[in-house]
């Protein structure tokens, strides 16, 4: 048993506390303090690049999608009924007019002229009989040798010679027409295409025979629907004058093909249907191009381009207009350097500058670099505007233990 009185039980309990306690108490003693944390800086605001629309004449145009055919286009075709003889064409070639493309076994139709020759001849010397026996009638019948009537019918003998004679011309001429189309010569100038016969066929058996096609493009078409509304806008400005007529200058159409930027190809207005569709509410238009190089193929589907005439608009480069699917936009920057998003309504690319038809102040400042760091609602800063101080943010503060 502990004697708790004893002598040498107190002295140990008087003793000092050792350095171990001493640091558990400090410790203790500074956790119940925390220690302030250091104020926050925000970032600064990222940088970005504005400018205001410009005001500008720039061409008021449409944008239509048109095919294109050739100036001229003709399909050759058998004219008559036999063998192809030769073929003295390649497809795809050039062509001139009156060249010859192919030839018809041409015996049986020479043969025929010769028959309508003879014929005529036959006719001619019965004419030549009845005009004597007409002159000898009518002497005989001034001396009463024969009568009135007797004179009479050999006068209708002479004419119906005549007549037959101009018979046997005709026939003639039929025949040597048939020889002569056995010899098909291109009509125009132009480009073959694909020749689907050759020599042995028989053609013209029933109907003409597609021998070839030939097509003038040295001049092409493009032919494009145009809005009824969109013409009797026109028809309103101009007075009813179509362009050309009433001292209406014509119309500038650009052209471009599938791959191709821009509308290089520059032409006019040539015609215009003088009907509405009734099915579609458009009208048919052609405008004319020059294609001596060839560039523009028959039959190709391309953008054209019609300039309707001059307007005044507002532009901004062309990379700063973004689209989602709400539309066309443009990111701009408010008096108080906040980013607000735009909706706008665009036109054609002028020199790398976009038209703005509407949505868009001419004094709006346009965010036309940096808009990948721009977001809508965001404080940005103007490249060559002071920047802002940083506030920094005031701290909380210290919780006492």
């Amino acid at each position: 048993m502990i004697d708790l009185f004893s002598p040498s039980l107190a002295r140990r309990f008087a003793q000092p506390p050792t350095l171990g306690v001493a640091l558990t108490a400090a410790l203790l003693v500074l956790a119940g303090c925390k220690r302030p944390p250091a104020a926050f800086v925000p970032p600064p605001p990222p940088e970005v690049s504005v400018a205001t629309p410009v005001q500008r004449r720039v061409p008021d145009t449409l944008e239509f999608t048109g095919v294109t055919r050739g100036f001229e286009s003709v399909d050759v075709r058998a004219r008559v009924r036999g063998f192809l003889e030769t073929k003295l064409v390649q497809d795809g070639r050039i062509v001139k007019q009156g060249d010859l493309l192919f030839t018809i076994d041409p015996r049986t139709f020479e043969a025929a002229v010769q028959q309508a020759k003879a014929e005529l001849a036959a006719k001619d010397a019965e004419l030549k009989l009845a005009i004597v026996t007409l002159e000898r009638t009518r002497i005989a019948n001034e001396a009463n040798a024969v009568s009135r009537q007797e004179l009479d019918r050999v006068a209708a003998q002479k004419d119906g010679a005549e007549a037959q004679v101009e018979l046997a011309k005709a026939r003639l001429r039929t025949a040597e027409l048939d020889l002569e189309f056995t010899k098909v010569k291109s009509p125009i100038n132009g480009r073959v295409g694909f020749v689907g016969v050759d020599p042995g066929d028989l053609v013209g058996a029933t109907d003409p025979t597609l021998l070839c096609t030939v097509i003038n493009d040295s001049k092409i078409y493009a032919t494009y629907e145009m809005e009824e509304r969109v013409i009797l806008e026109q028809r309103r400005i101009n007075q009813n004058r179509r362009p050309g007529e009433g001292g209406r200058p014509n119309l500038v159409v650009r052209l471009a093909l599938a791959n191709e930027e821009g509308f290089p190809h520059v032409g006019q207005f040539d015609r215009a249907d003088n009907t509405v569709n009734a099915l579609t509410g458009t009208v048919r238009v052609e405008a004319l191009f020059d294609n001596a190089d060839g560039t523009i193929l028959p039959g190709s589907f391309v953008r054209v381009q019609p300039q309707l005439g001059e307007r005044d608009v507002l532009t901004v480069p062309d990379t700063s207009v973004q689209a989602d699917q709400r539309g066309r936009f443009v990111l701009t920057v408010n008096a108080a350097n906040k980013v607000e998003r735009v909706n706008v309504i665009v036109g054609d690319v002028v020199d790398r500058q976009r038209v703005i038809r509407s949505g868009l102040d001419p004094s709006a400042r346009v965010i036309v670099a940096g808009i990948q760091r721009a977001r809508p609602g965001i404080e940005v800063r103007v490249a060559g505007a002071p920047a802002p101080a940083a506030t920094p943010t005031p701290a909380a503060a210290p919780t006492p233990g």
